[in-house]
Formats: C-alpha cells, sequence, structure tokens
C-alpha cells in the first residue's frame, strides 16, 4: 500500500492521490461498461492474470458482481502479485459468489480450454507482459463463443514507468508472432533497463535490484516488453479480427478496449474506432492520443 501511494505521488503529485482515493471510494463504471453489461450478466468468463481490482464491485468496471463464474489462469504457481497459487476452485473474485477455477497456464498456450467455451474473456494489466501478445490474443479469442465479449485493459505509457519508452508499433508485434517469440524474449531488457523510470516503480528497488530482476523475467513476468497508447490498443484488437465495441482511456493509466467476437463469415467494421478523428482519442485524458 506505502508503495503504491508512493508511484501515484511520483507520477501525479497530491491531486492524483486524492482522485485515485475518491475513485476508490466513490467510483463509477465508465461507459465501456454499460455498453456491454448485457453481454456480461449471468455469463461464465474466464480472467488472464486475475484477480484485477479494476474489475470489483464498485470499481470501474464491475463485472465480478453480476457474471455466474469467473475462472483464472495464471502463468505459475507463484506471481509477485499473487504469491502462492493453488489449482482447482481458488478462485476467489467476489465475496458474494463461489470460487470459480484456478489453472496454471501460459496466456499464449490455453491448450486445457475447449474453442468456444467462455462467454467473456477478461484481461487487465497482462498483455503488456507478454511477449508474443498476437498469440496470447489469437488464444483469448479462440476459446470465446461467438459474439463472445473480450475486455481488455492495459497501461497508457504516460501513467507508468514506460513513460520514456517509445510506443511499440504494430508491425513489431505482428513481427512477434510471425517468429514464433516465446516467453523468454529479452529483446526489449536494454532498452527497458536505459528508459525505465524507477521513481515510478518503487516495489523495482534501486537499479541493482531492478537489474536482478529483469534478468529473471522468465519466472517473475514483471518486463512490459511493449508499450502502448491507445492507438497501439485499438489497432492491435482489429488485427485479431474482433469488432470494436467501446474504447475507454482513464487516468490515472488504463486503456479499456472492449470486442466482440463475430460469426467465421463477418467481418469487422471498426473505421469510427480507427481514424486519427475518433472519438476516443479527443475524448482521452492522456495528451498524445489527442496530439
Amino acid at each position: 500500500m506505502i508503495n503504491a501511494i508512493k508511484a501515484i505521488l511520483a507520477s501525479e503529485g497530491a491531486s492524483g492521490l486524492v482522485r485515485v482515493v475518491c475513485e476508490r471510494i466513490v467510483a463509477r463504471p465508465i461507459p465501456a461498461f454499460d455498453v456491454c453489461k448485457p453481454f456480461l450478466d449471468g455469463t461464465v468468463g474466464l480472467e488472464i492474470g486475475g484477480p484485477s481490482g479494476i474489475f470489483r464491485r464498485r470499481r470501474l468496471f464491475p463485472v465480478y458482481s453480476m457474471a455466474a463464474r469467473i475462472d483464472n489462469c495464471n502463468f505459475g504457481n507463484r506471481t509477485v502479485w499473487e504469491g502462492e497459487i493453488a489449482t482447482g476452485a481458488t478462485f476467489n473474485y467476489d465475496k458474494r459468489h463461489a470460487p470459480g477455477n484456478q489453472f496454471v497456464v501460459e496466456a499464449t498456450d490455453l491448450g486445457i480450454f475447449t474453442t468456444e467455451s467462455y462467454s467473456f474473456v477478461l484481461s487487465s494489466h497482462v498483455l503488456e507482459h507478454v511477449a508474443n501478445p498476437v498469440l496470447a490474443l489469437t488464444e483469448w479469442v479462440r476459446v470465446l463463443n461467438v459474439e463472445g465479449i473480450l475486455v481488455l485493459v492495459v497501461p497508457h505509457r504516460e501513467g507508468t514507468f514506460d513513460r520514456r519508452r517509445p510506443v511499440t508499433t504494430l508491425e513489431h508485434l505482428i513481427s512477434d508472432f510471425e517468429r514464433k517469440t516465446s516467453e523468454g524474449d529479452m529483446t526489449h531488457a536494454p532498452e527497458i533497463l536505459r528508459l525505465h523510470d524507477l521513481a515510478r516503480d518503487p516495489n523495482a528497488g534501486d537499479f541493482q535490484a531492478f537489474k536482478l530482476r529483469t534478468a529473471d523475467n522468465v519466472h517473475n513476468r514483471c518486463l512490459h516488453h511493449h508499450v502502448f497508447d491507445t492507438s497501439l490498443a485499438v489497432r492491435l484488437i482489429h488485427f485479431v479480427g474482433l469488432q470494436l465495441l467501446a474504447v475507454d482511456a482513464v487516468r490515472p493509466h488504463h486503456i479499456f478496449v472492449v470486442a466482440q467476437k463475430l460469426g467465421h463469415s463477418l467481418s469487422p467494421n471498426n473505421d469510427p474506432f480507427l481514424g486519427q478523428q475518433a472519438l476516443h482519442l479527443s475524448a482521452s485524458p492522456f495528451l498524445s492520443d489527442r496530439l
């Protein structure tokens, strides 16, 4: 908690800390939540890398309270964020629901799940930790039912310790997919060590501790392999063939993208979301989106 407060003060100052505290107390769901509520109410979903505070009751996207059941995947039996993880019916995501099923699998390989087995997939601040995001998304889309919903949240560079790094290109993400980049990839480590803003990442310790953590990323998965702005997040979801429904950029560092899986013979029409004049860009709180 103390480190989280320090990170907010470093990135947004005292006014930012007041805003975050107010959001925790009286938060209202963002517009994107209202768009997809009919697709989430009473259905069964899968989260990648949960549980996530952003999906809890009285938060920005409170899907936990309305789903019939949510299962979860994590990459290992222990993570920096959750500590020890036990498989089975142990995923406690909401105090008024029975636990969902907890699985230990890579985000890029959901082979234990049959195709079209979930009504929605959730992912909050996970995709940036994945070395091959396109491969991960193709798996997440595969397990979605037709007309199922993907709720993706990634960090905007302006609000994070990535603020000094350039936004990754879509072409780079496609290349990672075509080259079959593995989760042990360290291509971006030199850039990260050079440009990572440690003042916004108090959990990383000093530079030497951060360097050691970076070298062991295959086990801790703390690195942000890729850097997002709102435009990249939108174009990536379009690339994997989903129909965009809503996009919201929200302080301090959230990009919400909600999209739907279409029938196998249908193609998305995402033109309203792809142009530089798109409403979600002009309304974004992040300056680089508006520019």
